[in-house]
């Protein structure tokens, strides 16, 4: 494994989540996290799993839990994060899909962040854990508008640990 990257969508008060879902409509972060993601690993809590109800298409899934007995007919289950990076091995860009208590194990191993950032506030119940952006620099950022398909302004963002 070369890198591990990050993926996340965050409102300008780092929300990510609400009642364990997305708290907006933007089609184009899916996407970018389908076009990204694909043929990958990527890394997840049971709980965000359980969110999703299915493994992801294309994708070799692997599933962060404490619970001992927890089996993932199609996916890899992992009891640190140190073991699910060490299951990643082989790909060369596994991606750490969240939430909020992955991330912040994870980040210290991570070395790029893709951030869609949702240019509003929004009340939820998940935040993205605390980043030093310091640590961090912009080598990519696309402005997109809301439209029909996405409910708020965004960005595109893609971050290397400096």
């Amino acid at each position: 494994m070369k890198k591990l990257a990050m993926i996340v969508a965050a409102a300008k008060n780092e929300v990510i989540g609400v009642n364990g879902d997305l708290p907006w409509q933007i089609s184009a972060d899916l996407k970018r996290f389908k076009r990204l993601t694909m043929g990958h690993h990527i890394i997840m809590g049971r709980k965000t799993y359980d969110s999703i109800g299915r493994l992801l298409p294309g994708r070799t899934t692997v599933i962060i839990t404490r619970q001992a007995d927890f089996v993932c007919e199609g996916g890899l289950v992992a009891n640190s994060i140190e073991e699910a990076i060490e299951l990643c091995a082989k790909d060369d860009l596994p991606f750490i899909t969240g939430g909020a208590e992955i991330y912040r194990l994870a980040l210290p191993f991570v070395n790029e962040i893709h951030l869609t950032r949702v240019h509003t506030e929004v009340d939820g119940d998940t935040k993205l854990p605390e980043i030093d952006w310091d640590d961090w620099t912009l080598v990519e950022e696309q402005h997109f508008q809301q439209d029909e398909k996405n409910s708020f302004d965004y960005s595109f963002q893609t971050f290397a640990r400096s």
